[in-house]
């Protein structure tokens, strides 16, 4: 899931100095307040993806990059699947890999397994994809939910979704 921090990396060229998306487009993507959004974007992103190319903290690594994936995902989703088109394709696929790998865990090379499995207990899977899929849902629910009330008030966003 290395690629999960290259996609973080990439999007954080145009950063600001924290070394996150810039909060300016993150509220114009939906996401407010700006700032928190794009540092827990960016932690979530990054971190999960990092922490599953170690095998370490499998279920929580996992489920947080598959949550910021899904949110990544309800940005494009008005363009359709297909990534080419500026789709949610991409995301979504990055999603359903990183929960895939929060379900079967890590493998016999990963740090989870050197260290006994001590982050990666049978009832972590089931809590952290509850907990990061309600986060993820209100998260997205409430995002949506500025979308629909700025276009509805004729407010130009900065970005095209």
């Amino acid at each position: 899931m290395l690629e999960s921090v290259g996609h973080a990396r990439v999007r954080q060229r145009g950063r600001a100095r924290s070394g996150v998306i810039p909060p300016a487009a993150m509220e114009a993507m939906g996401y407010a307040p700006g700032k928190q959004s794009a540092v827990m974007a960016g932690l979530a992103e990054a971190g999960g993806g990092a922490l599953l190319a170690l095998g370490l903290a499998t279920p929580a690594a996992g489920a947080a990059a598959a949550g910021a994936m899904t949110g990544a995902a309800a940005v494009h989703a008005p363009n359709g699947f297909f990534a080419a088109a500026g789709g949610y394709e991409y995301a979504a696929s990055l999603a359903l890999t990183a929960a895939g790998l929060a379900v079967t865990g890590p493998g016999r090379l990963s740090l989870d397994h050197a260290l006994g499995h001590a982050v990666n207990r049978g009832w972590m899977v089931p809590a952290a994809l509850a907990v990061t899929g309600a986060a993820t849902a209100v998260v997205v629910g409430m995002r949506n939910k500025r979308v629909r009330e700025a276009a509805e008030f004729g407010q130009e966003t900065l970005f095209d979704e």
